[in-house]
């Protein structure tokens, strides 16, 4: 479950947002939907707790984090919440196993390959786990990032633009994924977007 009340954040003078409250319990789905400069991967980057917002709050499960040191905040991130980015981040140099794995890294957890090879399966591309990131189409990647995104049994799942270099047929696939996989853990699933295929994919949505 992840919400948020009266955040603003601030750039400079100059460029400054105060984005709504929004609510997503678990198992749930929402969709915040918003034209270029609306400011929807600043908002997706408060809720990731990858920046720190002036005023407002966020709740995580349940739990504030304001007052959390950085090494609280980075805890709870590895282990609380998977981030799908527009553009995957992907080590170059390491295989798609190898990528995947990082997620259980960076939450000082064991490495678990027999969930990799499921996630795998499920998401269809057991074929391409010893290959570099580089080889996969797009629409590979996105997926492969869906799994990264999984790996720790998140409660809140962020996607970023999951959609928006994607054709109709991989847009659908692709939500069809992330809704089926993040309800299989029971995860909350916000997908930031401006992408006006999702429209009637999310029966709650906010609007920026």
């Amino acid at each position: 479950m992840i919400s948020s009340s009266q955040l603003q954040f601030a750039y400079s003078p100059q460029k400054k947002f105060s984005f709504p409250d929004i609510q997503c319990n678990d198992k749930e789905t929402l969709l915040i939907l918003g034209q270029s400069g609306k400011g929807k991967t600043t908002l997706l980057h408060l809720l990731a707790l990858l920046l720190t917002p002036e005023s407002g709050e966020i709740l995580i499960s349940g739990k504030p984090v304001r007052n959390l040191s950085p090494r609280e905040v980075t805890a709870v991130r590895a282990r609380h919440i998977g981030i799908i980015y527009q553009r995957p981040h992907f080590v170059s140099s390491l295989s798609v196993l190898d990528n995947i794995l990082l997620s259980n890294f960076l939450a000082d957890q064991k490495e678990d390959r027999h969930k990799v090879k499921h996630l795998a399966a499920q998401l269809g591309f057991s074929d391409h786990l010893a290959k570099k990131p580089s080889r996969l189409s797009q629409g590979e990647q996105q997926r492969v990032s869906i799994a990264r995104a999984l790996m720790n049994n998140p409660s809140v799942i962020l996607a970023d633009e999951p959609t928006s270099n994607l054709d109709d047929d991989n847009c659908h696939r692709v939500i069809g994924l992330l809704k089926n996989q993040s309800a299989s853990i029971g995860a909350s699933l916000v997908v930031v977007t401006h992408d006006q295929r999702l429209k009637d994919e999310f029966p709650n949505q906010v609007f920026l």
